[in-house]
């Protein structure tokens, strides 16, 4: 099998999921302001600001230090699912279920992938 173009894929796939958070993020703070849901507490707000920045920094990091670029791209999809999770259910924002769903997604590709992406394929 040829490794080398699975890894660029799932690489290419992980680069690509934070980049469209980037995007997403920027929007926001482009059109809204750091404040994105008035109803939700400040440090949500301030989270979710920061991704601006997180979020692409995972990206240039899985791209040239995967190691540390997966273990960012974790904790900042982690939180990030659980964050929008106690934003929807728990605080009754309208975060919106199918971002939600794809974000969900995305957590299990890079946990699912993580592995293989750090094996050197030996």
């Amino acid at each position: 099998m040829n490794w080398w173009a699975v890894e660029r894929m799932a690489v290419g796939v992980l680069v690509a999921g934070f980049a469209i958070g980037t995007i997403t993020h920027t929007l926001h703070l482009l059109n809204v302001g750091w404040i994105v849901f008035d109803d939700a507490p400040i440090w949500m707000n301030v989270y979710w600001t920061a991704l601006t920045a997180l979020d692409p920094l995972a990206a240039v990091l899985l791209l040239y230090r995967r190691p540390v670029g997966l273990a960012l791209g974790a904790a900042v999809i982690l939180s990030d699912v659980g964050i929008n999770s106690y934003a929807l259910y728990g605080l009754s924002l309208p975060f919106g279920f199918l971002s939600l769903q794809l974000q969900s997604l995305f957590c299990g590709f890079l946990i699912g992938t993580a592995g293989f992406l750090l094996s050197g394929h030996d």
